[in-house]
């Protein structure tokens, strides 16, 4: 009789403590695989915020490490994601404080901004105001840059937005209300 050898798997099972492995839409998975799956969105969250793709890849990768390392202070495994974009959210603000100190401002060369039209046509003139809206945006301080993101780019509550930054609820609509204020006056100066 021949036996068997029951190796294991080349990526090893996600175990939350001692207990079972998280689960996604009621399927057990490993984290590595939910963190390749959740890669490219989880870099398009640290953009927004850090509005630099190296930035935002230098900050998933940070927060993948940190995942890889936390992953037994997961108490729910039904709230993965959130967890996972709350890491992603912490490491893209620090990249972005480590790359807006002043020394570094020195060193980083200004970003390119697409070329707009003289605004005589209808396109040009969107394209100029959504110029002067990106523009804007970048000028946002990040904790509101990072409410107005996930918020209106990743689709949270302002609650969850709140849960997620770990933040109260009430700050984080004051920072959201903020940055719309500003948002609508760089636009309505765009316009004109």
């Amino acid at each position: 009789m021949a036996t068997v050898l029951r190796t294991r798997p080349i990526v090893a099972e996600w175990r939350l403590g001692l207990r079972d492995r998280a689960t996604v839409r009621d399927e057990p998975v490993t984290l590595e695989a939910l963190l390749a799956d959740e890669y490219d969105r989880l870099v398009r969250l640290a953009g927004v915020i850090c509005r630099d793709p190296a930035d935002a890849q230098d900050a998933v990768q940070a927060a993948i490490e940190r995942a890889l390392r936390s992953r037994d202070n997961l108490r729910d495994p039904a709230k993965v994601r959130q967890w996972l974009n709350q890491i992603v959210v912490n490491e893209s603000i620090r990249v972005d404080q480590r790359r807006r100190r002043w020394w570094s401002r020195l060193t980083v060369g200004p970003r390119e901004i697409e070329p707009v039209s003289d605004g005589t046509d209808p396109a040009g003139a969107s394209s100029a105001a959504a110029a002067a809206l990106r523009v804007a945006f970048d000028a946002l301080p990040v904790e509101q840059r990072v409410i107005v993101g996930l918020h209106h780019y990743a689709g949270y509550s302002v609650a969850e937005a709140a849960a997620i930054t770990g933040i109260p609820l009430e700050t984080a609509r004051s920072r959201l209300r903020l940055a719309r204020a500003h948002l609508r006056h760089v636009l309505d100066e765009a316009v004109r």
